[in-house]
């Protein structure tokens, strides 16, 4: 499974494949908050960051 990582509005989102799944995080929060996130949600998951 692949994880992308994107701002978006405001927010962090996770994208997998064609879904785009809100997080709780701010895009003012750092980064490494969402991707511990995405791998504590998705454990296995390849995480790619986008800007």
């Amino acid at each position: 499974m692949i994880v992308n990582i994107q701002k978006l509005n405001g927010l962090w989102h996770l994208i997998i494949g064609s879904c785009r799944i809100q997080t709780p995080f701010l895009e003012t929060q750092q980064r490494e908050r969402v991707v511990a996130y995405a791998r504590r949600v998705y454990p296995g998951a390849k995480i790619f960051e986008r800007d």
